[in-house]
């Protein structure tokens, strides 16, 4: 990219546009940021450079402009339909963050491996992270925030960070002001990756599901990762994909397929089986480790494929105990319960909640909003209506807590006013068997 009178045209500030315009016009271009949905308040646009153009309806797109768009924005948006229309060159924002970062020479003295995906990301980097940290000083960025470990420290930076791709942008700004030299990033990302990293992972590509006003699966959005020279990913899915690049797959699985590497858990043993080679691991009690089957596999195959010792996953593994505080699996009242509801909740831990409670086999019911009394912040309504408009196809009814929340729309609608009222009102939806998916911000 080339400064100068060049024209761009930010879609979403909700999602990473505001951090992307900053950048951009740091670079010296001509910015226009979209509010495509209205709804940000003056006061979030205060530390923006000036000259800056803030618009929530902007004119039609000049056939020069070039326009940076999210992955689910609907096609039918003006600015992206006439663009199309006319020829501009259209970036999502993925693209044009990795191309930010490159441009930049962010990670040139660092490895950088991105991971995507259905279920599982944030398991599955959490331990990719500290089985590298036995060697290496790792940033991990989760929607827990931005993490720090080495083999003898493990610091929170920053809690509470969104995983969109341009998120990385500010993960980058907040690692400046530590006094740290990481040599890998770790880095969890939504509706695909930036490319920026040497490795990608793909936890799952199932269940998929629309977005962009249904007009496209978020698989397909998620295809950018294969701009990475390295994808990781799970056997059971190379069949939906097409290499068209020199890109090297590397698969892993749970079970007898014929991937690259095995994982078989065994009531609390797991044993990990990669080029002739097995690694046995004694497992602690505490936890459902087949909730972390996918996780222990991707882990561990992205580990070996970065270089780590094979007893520093052994280690890792016997060592973990779970996420705590994070979608937990239990039994309750004979449902399967995702309790995903803590003060530290953002929409995509919730959208993660989902992805991994989601069953065809029978009732999903999910509990999502806010505790307004205790928690007021960070979870804005109309993120909420974004989530449910992606996920309504897959949930038989929504219990909606909170006063904010009120006026959401959506299928099958209850409104209630705390956890508790929700844990009722969904345990009067559901029979044995069925799963209830538990997503609200509160103290606990």
């Amino acid at each position: 990219m080339t400064a100068g009178q060049r024209h761009f045209i930010v879609l979403d500030l909700n999602h990473g546009g505001l951090l992307i315009s900053s950048k951009l016009a740091g670079h010296g271009y001509r910015v226009t940021a979209v509010d495509v949905y209205g709804t940000l308040p003056k006061e979030a646009f205060s530390d923006l450079p000036a000259g800056i153009e803030v618009v929530s309806k902007p004119p039609l797109p000049a056939k020069n402009a070039i326009i940076v768009t999210p992955v689910h924005l609907d096609p039918a948006y003006p600015v992206l339909e006439k663009a199309r229309t006319q020829g501009n060159t259209i970036y999502s924002h993925h693209a044009i963050t990795g191309q930010i970062l490159r441009e930049e020479g962010i990670f040139d003295q660092a490895k950088v491996i991105e991971i995507t995906g259905v279920k599982a990301k944030t398991s599955t980097v959490t331990l990719l992270a500290r089985i590298l940290a036995l060697k290496e000083k790792v940033i991990l960025h989760t929607t827990r925030g931005i993490e720090y470990l080495s083999e003898n420290q493990h610091i929170m930076l920053h809690k509470g960070l969104s995983i969109t791709p341009a998120s990385i942008l500010e993960v980058i700004n907040i690692v400046k002001g530590q006094e740290i030299d990481p040599s890998v990033y770790v880095l969890e990302e939504s509706l695909g990756t930036t490319g920026i990293g040497e490795i990608g992972i793909f936890t799952t590509l199932t269940p998929d599901y629309r977005i962009a006003s249904n007009s496209k699966w978020a698989s397909e959005a998620k295809m950018q990762i294969m701009s990475h020279l390295v994808v990781i990913m799970n056997h059971q899915d190379t069949r939906l994909i097409e290499n068209n690049r020199n890109t090297e797959i590397i698969t892993f699985a749970s079970d007898n397929q014929k991937a690259d590497l095995i994982s078989r858990i065994s009531g609390e043993n797991i044993s990990i089986i990669s080029d002739g080679k097995t690694i046995e691991c004694k497992l602690q009690h505490g936890y459902n480790p087949e909730e972390y089957a996918i996780a222990f596999a991707a882990s561990a195959c992205a580990g070996l494929q970065a270089g780590a010792d094979p007893d520093d996953i052994r280690k890792t593994f016997e060592e973990f105990r779970g996420i705590e505080g994070r979608m937990r699996l239990t039994k309750f009242r004979q449902r399967r319960l995702i309790d995903n509801s803590s003060s530290g909740l953002n929409i995509d831990s919730a959208r993660s909640a989902i992805e991994m409670g989601l069953d065809k086999s029978a009732k999903n019911v999910l509990i999502i909003g806010e505790h307004a009394a205790q928690v007021c912040e960070g979870f804005p309504p109309q993120n909420v209506q974004i989530l449910l408009s992606e996920y309504k196809q897959f949930l038989d009814h929504v219990i909606l807590i909170g006063k904010r929340m009120e006026n959401l729309s959506s299928q099958n609608i209850i409104h209630r006013k705390n956890l508790q009222e929700g844990l009722e009102c969904a345990l009067s939806l559901t029979d044995s068997g069925d799963t209830i998916i538990s997503c609200v911000k509160c103290f606990r």
